[in-house]
């Protein structure tokens, strides 16, 4: 297993906005980038915790609650929490364009 030896961070784009997430020993923080603010953050305890859909309240999970958890993350996630898949890549040729409309025809009063 490989260790954190130094806090990695990497920006992703979300809602238009760049986040600054660092990753560390401890857990994650997040800010948006340039900001001076004190970063939101969380251990990875409590992250894996809700990845599993288990809330914990404000407080670490204890050795219970994370081997709970580590079992429910061993078997296959539910029907709508499976991970995102990746965009697909843009195909190589642009699409046709549809057909244009058909000309409207004119109705014939009824008589």
């Amino acid at each position: 297993m490989q260790k954190f030896t130094r806090p990695l961070t990497r920006e992703i784009e979300i809602a238009g906005e760049r986040l600054a997430l660092t990753l560390a020993e401890q857990g994650i923080a997040v800010r948006t980038v340039g900001s001076r603010r004190e970063p939101w953050g969380s251990t990875w305890a409590k992250i894996v915790c809700q990845l599993a859909g288990k809330s914990i309240a404000g407080t670490e999970p204890t050795a219970e609650e994370l081997a709970e958890v580590v079992k429910v993350l061993k078997t296959a996630p539910p029907a709508g929490h499976a991970a995102p898949s990746l965009p697909a890549e843009a195909p190589a040729e642009p699409p046709e364009a549809p057909p244009p409309p058909a000309p409207a025809t004119a109705e014939t009063p009824p008589a």
